[in-house]
């Protein structure tokens, strides 16, 4: 079935895989969010895949790779503590599958998603007018690992880049989901009908 040029569904019914060996790079503080469930919503300007119109993350589940920065700089609503920062290691703890992707053209619908995302204002509209005006919205379900594991940096890790592969896989046996079920089926019927979709996917 050929999907709608702004709109995309994944991870609905996916079985988790049983192991991942790719990353998503993101801030410390919205890894954190995502990982308490404040937030389920990742907004992205770029590192994606987009072709004659149509929309989908490279990778339909990912690692999250929490990234090192000034927590002012991240422009969050909620401050998170400093994290201890060693540039040898990070620490890997959350799998996130994207559920639904969707386009974000005009301000008002940003308005309407801010009980899933922790950014401020002032950020989101920022990401907003960059260059060209609008975002792509994911909507992902986060899972936990029972522990966090260290992961050595490599180079192919470093610089600017969404997407970093892990020198090995890390199995997702035993992983849980941070929101449940019913919350988040909840959550991703009225992210799309914010953005003019209807109901559930």
């Amino acid at each position: 079935m050929k999907l709608e040029p702004t709109e995309a569904r994944y991870g609905a019914g996916l079985t988790l895989p049983t192991s991942c060996a790719v990353a998503f790079k993101e801030w410390a503080g919205v890894c954190d969010a995502l990982m308490t469930g404040r937030q389920s919503l990742i907004l992205r300007k770029g590192g994606v895949a987009e072709t004659s119109g149509e929309f989908r993350p490279d990778y339909p589940a990912f690692w999250l790779y929490p990234t090192i920065v000034h927590q002012a700089e991240q422009g969050l609503r909620t401050p998170t503590p400093p994290l201890l920062y060693d540039p040898r290691f990070v620490s890997i703890e959350a799998l996130a599958v994207v559920e639904w992707t969707g386009r974000v053209d005009r301000l008002d619908q940003l308005a309407a998603l801010s009980d899933w995302h922790d950014w401020t204002e002032s950020t989101i509209q920022g990401r907003f007018q960059y260059r060209k005006p609008g975002l792509w919205a994911l909507v992902v379900r986060v899972y936990l690992r029972g522990e966090a594991i260290p992961v050595a940096v490599t180079t192919k890790q470093l610089g600017c880049k969404t997407w970093v592969p892990l020198e090995s896989a890390i199995p997702t046996e035993g992983v849980r989901g941070v929101v449940e079920d019913v919350e988040s089926t909840r959550r991703l019927s009225l992210i799309r009908q914010a953005l003019g979709w209807g109901g559930a996917a």
